[in-house]
């Protein structure tokens, strides 16, 4: 019996969803002892809907591999990019003619559990990566982030990515909100949804681009400048922060910046589930943190700021009132 069945009469919460799905990447992971095993099976126990949550994504994750295995690699692509509705934080959609019914409610972070099959490369939590183009121009990946690439053609599916094109024009990079065009000997930052943010992201480090949306009026963007677009239209140029590209460092600078803005950067390097209490989220935070060691910059975070982190099993982190 298919657990996703679309008349299935059970609905289930997102966050339960969100949970079982950060549990799932963990535990497939490679990297989780038995303590973390104990863990993830106390709290499928603790609650009926938790095990329904991981059961309908058990099933999903079975499916997937069982059906999509045979495919070429752009039609499994193809397959898993598909969605429900424009939302990011909708579902697979399109499994019916693969005998795989659609699940509802999950996060972006689906394409976590089979990124062999979505991207041509990827990055792992924790991750970076430089990879060199066709064009003698190179590519670094941040964590969490996925690529195709096609000879100077470069689809960023999700994350972020410094690019430095080669002499000759002709690179182009595309989003699920339009087309980036840089000019060549150009050096920039592209990012697509990274937490609070909205749509893609284009910061230019060197030389210049035209930025065009899907169904909007384009525009040039040149050195310091940086922009974000959606599908529609081109948001206002601003100035490039001086540490936009710290992050290829392995770093997180930051000068004013909320908590629980500081929170979200390091939760994308770190593996398990970092949260932040409200009542902490708006403490303003500045200091260089190490994103290679996200632990160790959370105990840092502690030692300057009135906070404390909660731990459970090292896996799940609250950063809470002192």
């Amino acid at each position: 019996m298919n657990r996703f069945k679309p008349n299935h009469d059970q609905p289930l919460d997102e966050g339960v969803l969100d949970q079982a799905l950060n549990w799932m990447v963990a535990l497939q992971s490679g990297t989780c002892g038995a303590a973390e095993q104990y863990a993830c099976q106390q709290w499928r126990n603790d609650n009926p809907q938790h095990e329904l949550a991981w059961q309908r994504l058990a099933g999903l994750s079975r499916d997937m591999r069982l059906n999509t295995h045979t495919l070429p690699a752009p039609s499994a692509r193809q397959l898993l990019r598909a969605r429900s509705v424009p939302s990011r934080r909708t579902v697979l959609k399109g499994f019916a003619g693969l005998g795989v019914a659609t699940a509802l409610g999950l996060s972006v972070r689906e394409r976590v559990l089979l990124p062999e099959l979505f991207s041509d490369y990827h990055t792992a939590t924790g991750e970076r990566r430089h990879l060199r183009l066709a064009d003698s121009g190179e590519l670094q990946l941040d964590t969490r982030t996925a690529v195709d690439i096609q000879g100077v053609h470069l689809t960023l599916n999700f994350g972020r990515l410094l690019l430095a094109t080669g002499a000759s024009a002709g690179t182009a990079i595309q989003t699920d909100d339009g087309w980036v065009r840089p000019a060549a000997l150009s050096r920039m930052i592209i990012s697509q949804d990274l937490p609070r943010q909205h749509g893609t992201q284009v910061q230019m480090l060197s030389g210049s681009a035209a930025v065009e949306p899907l169904h909007g009026v384009g525009t040039l963007i040149g050195i310091g400048q940086q922009l974000a677009f959606n599908r529609l239209q081109v948001g206002p140029l601003t100035a490039v922060p001086s540490a936009a590209s710290a992050w290829t460092q392995g770093l997180l600078i930051a000068e004013r910046m909320p908590l629980g803005e500081v929170l979200s950067q390091l939760d994308r390097y770190r593996r398990g589930v970092l949260r932040c209490d409200p009542a902490v989220a708006g403490l303003q935070v500045s200091g260089s943190f190490s994103l290679d060691q996200p632990d160790a910059s959370l105990d840092l975070l502690a030692k300057v700021l009135p906070v404390r982190v909660r731990r459970v099993f090292g896996y799940l982190a609250t950063v809470v009132p002192a």
